[in-house]
C-alpha cells in the first residue's frame, strides 16, 4: 500500500471514506492496452485486436487479459504459455501506459470538490503498483488520494475483499467504519469487491451501459459528476434511479 497525502474527515458526510477503483472508472486506459496488447499478439503471428473487444474485460488483472487476447486470437494458451509471456506484456503495458490514456468527464471537478469537503480517498487497482502510481501523477490527480493499493503487493486482488476492508480502516482509523464507506467502480470487480467487504458500491457508467445498471449496485451514477454529491448526502437518500 503506497501512502500519498492526508485529510480531515466531516463526520456529517454520508460516505466520508471513498475507495475507486483507477482504470475504467477516473481514467481511461483502453487505448493504450489495446497497444501493448497487439505488440505481443504481432510479434507471435497473430491479429490485432480492437479497442472496442479490449473494453469486454474491464477490471481484470494483466494475466486474465492476457490469457483473453490469446484465447480470443488462436489456440487457447496454456498456464506456462501465459506465464512465460507476462513479464514481457507486463513491460510493454507499463511502457504504453499513459501515451493515449485520459481523465473521463468531471474527474478533476469531483475530485476536486471531495477534497476540498475533506473527503478521504483511497486507489484499489488490480494493475501493477509502478505503473498506476505513474498514471496518477501523469493525470494530475495523486495528490487527491491517501493510498495506493495496487494487484502486485502482499494484499489479494479483487474481487477478495481485504484490500478494501484494508484501506476502509487505513481511511478511517476505526474498527469499523464499513457502513460510511463506499467503494466506486465501474466493474463487476468492483462490485463482488464490496459486496464481498460488505461495503456499498456505486458503479459508474460511462458508456450508457443498460448492462452496468444490470449488475444491482447500490448506486448507478450516470458520469462519475454525480459522485460528489452522493458522497457528501446533498441529495436524499433512495432517490437514485436504478432501473429493473
Amino acid at each position: 500500500m503506497r501512502p500519498v497525502v492526508g485529510a480531515e474527515c466531516n463526520a456529517g458526510m454520508r460516505y466520508p471514506f471513498l475507495i475507486l477503483d483507477l482504470n475504467g472508472t477516473l481514467v481511461d486506459t483502453f487505448d493504450d492496452l489495446t497497444d501493448a496488447l497487439n505488440d505481443q499478439l504481432q510479434a507471435i503471428g497473430r491479429p490485432k485486436l480492437t479497442v472496442e473487444q479490449v473494453r469486454q474485460w474491464p477490471g481484470e488483472n494483466l494475466r486474465v487479459i492476457l490469457r483473453s487476447a490469446l484465447a480470443l486470437t488462436g489456440p487457447v494458451p496454456t498456464d506456462l504459455e501465459i506465464s512465460e509471456r507476462l513479464p514481457e506484456f507486463r513491460t510493454e503495458y507499463e511502457k504504453h501506459l499513459g501515451a493515449r490514456a485520459y481523465l473521463y468527464d468531471g474527474v478533476p471537478e469531483v475530485l476536486q470538490e471531495l477534497s476540498d469537503a475533506g473527503v478521504h480517498m483511497a486507489v484499489l487497482t488490480n494493475k501493477p503498483l509502478n505503473p498506476s502510481l505513474k498514471l496518477l501523477q501523469q493525470m494530475g490527480i495523486a495528490g487527491r488520494f491517501q493510498y495506493l493499493l495496487a494487484g502486485d503487493g502482499d494484499v489479494p486482488r479483487k474481487p477478495d475483499p481485504e484490500g478494501l476492508l484494508t484501506l476502509v480502516h487505513q481511511l478511517s482509523g476505526q474498527a469499523d467504519a464499513r457502513d460510511r464507506a463506499l467503494m466506486v467502480g465501474s466493474s463487476w470487480i468492483d462490485l463482488h469487491t464490496a459486496r464481498n467487504a460488505g461495503v456499498r458500491c456505486a458503479l459508474v457508467d460511462q458508456d450508457h451501459s443498460r448492462a452496468v445498471h444490470a449488475m444491482g449496485a447500490d448506486y448507478v451514477l450516470d458520469g462519475i459528476s454525480r459522485l460528489a454529491r452522493l458522497a457528501l448526502g446533498t441529495r436524499p437518500s433512495g432517490t437514485w434511479p436504478i432501473p429493473e
